[in-house]
């Protein structure tokens, strides 16, 4: 059975995101998978204080939940991630999380875990679709993340002009569960 691991970083509850994880954990479940959610709005994740004290061990020195939530990373055969995008950029919660990446790599023994499939929802109202996806690459392709990752996919949902944009298109729902098949399968898809 695939594991996924579902990130949430909307600050707004029941909204896009949500709806669109929401799609894409039903259909994951639909065919088999087992699913693991976290919302990062629930959670306590403190900024990477770019001090190397994880870099004999791997392991942050803060206490909070960033460890658990990569724990969580570690043992999933392929991640879904939603973000809203702010002012043409991945929101700043979605890039907490990613800066504090900083212990996979800093660590030279690091063990990565196997590599996975990691899917990505961008919310907005009106970026550039090309320009959102070469932001997305320009994160997944660095090297200490990219080891991690057999392939990516990314998803522009445009037009959020509204908190159900997303619940209220189908298309929308739709192309969301067409990630989680993704997700789900084994084989092999060309990175977008």
């Amino acid at each position: 059975m695939k594991k996924i691991l579902f990130l949430t970083s909307t600050p707004t509850i029941g909204g896009n995101g949500d709806a669109l994880i929401e799609a894409a954990m039903a259909e994951a479940e639909k065919l088999g998978a087992e699913a693991a959610r976290i919302d990062i709005r629930e959670r306590k994740i403190n900024f990477c204080r770019a001090c190397y004290g994880c870099s004999d061990t791997g392991v942050c020195v803060q206490q909070d939940d960033f460890m658990e939530i990569l724990h969580l990373a570690h043992e999933a055969d392929a991640i879904i991630a939603e973000a809203p995008i702010y002012y043409n950029c991945m929101a700043a919660q979605m890039l907490t999380v990613v800066n504090r990446l900083c212990c996979t790599f800093a660590c030279k023994s690091y063990q990565i875990g196997p590599k996975k499939k990691v899917g990505i929802f961008l919310t907005c109202t009106g970026s550039d679709v090309d320009e959102m996806n070469r932001h997305v690459s320009n994160i997944l392709t660095l090297p200490s993340v990219s080891r991690a990752i057999t392939e990516y996919r990314t998803e522009v949902f445009t037009k959020c002009i509204s908190g159900s944009t997303c619940n209220d298109t189908p298309e929308y729902l739709a192309r969301a569960k067409e990630v989680a098949r993704w997700a789900v399968e084994t084989g092999k898809s060309v990175a977008s």
